[in-house]
């Protein structure tokens, strides 16, 4: 499985499905966010409903699938696996806003799956750099990301990530358990990051399992001309050296909510 996942890692790929939930009325502003759904559900292929509309089918573990357009305000999000619902959620998003939602194990892989919100942040990077986003999204307990081998952010909890901006280039990235020098959890993955991008990694599985595995998405940006440290840090929870905490959202499953139409 670390095999598949180092050869995903290195080709930066991705799954996308274009679709549209829904359309501003004729005439009017378009008051809309897209939404990204990323299936971290080991050895699973489920089918994604958004508002009581089936928008993907069959989405295999770490693929990605979107840019789903809807209205601004609560969607509710439906997740199923032949025909039996894993999960539903609430996600809101104001217009103009891209989301990732990631489907994925709690800390504990008995616990049942939940669903993190992540914000795609798209505006500029300076010329020829990456903004690179690595999130715990496993069935893992807190632990360190590391960036050739330096760590970038210390025990992270599952639904957090670590944001940087870096120079296009190879990485090495993986994840160790918290204050150890491992083995790792995950990796080392060698990753690579193209300028004027944005490349999210979500690390999901379950290393008891034996499942562990990465979703890679990259999503273009623009770039500005001016020149940039090589490296600035910045992320959500755990205790990254010099960043600023701003996490993800997580909602746990909400079993008996209806379907807006």
């Amino acid at each position: 499985m670390l095999v598949a996942a180092l050869a995903a890692a290195a080709g930066v790929a991705t799954t996308t499905v274009a679709a549209t939930v829904a359309q501003a009325a004729p005439g009017s502003a378009p008051a809309t966010a897209e939404l990204f759904v990323v299936q971290g559900l080991p050895d699973r292929a489920l089918d994604v409903v958004v508002d009581g509309r089936t928008v993907a089918e069959d989405v295999a573990t770490s693929e990605v699938v979107g840019p789903f357009e809807v209205p601004v305000g609560a969607r509710t999000l439906t997740v199923s696996d032949d025909g039996e619902v894993v999960l539903e959620s609430s996600v809101t998003s104001a217009a103009g806003e891209s989301h990732d939602v990631v489907v994925h194990q709690a800390t504990s892989s008995s616990a049942p799956p939940v669903t993190t919100v992540f914000d795609n942040d798209l505006t500029a990077v300076p010329r020829g750099k990456s903004r690179l986003t690595v999130a715990h999204t496993a069935a893992v307990a807190p632990a360190d990301i590391r960036v050739d081998g330096e760590v970038l952010f210390a025990n992270v909890a599952n639904g957090e990530s670590l944001e940087v901006v870096v120079p296009a280039g190879t990485y090495a990235v993986d994840i160790v358990p918290t204050g150890q020098e491992g083995p790792a959890v995950l990796g080392p993955l060698d990753l690579q990051v193209r300028g004027g991008s944005v490349t999210q990694v979500y690390a999901v599985g379950d290393p008891e399992a034996q499942s562990m595995n990465v979703a890679t998405h990259v999503l273009s940006t623009s770039t500005s001309g001016s020149a940039a440290p090589d490296l600035v840090d910045t992320g959500s929870g755990g205790q990254a050296v010099g960043a600023t905490p701003a996490h993800g959202t997580a909602w746990e499953p909400v079993r008996s909510l209806a379907l807006l139409r």
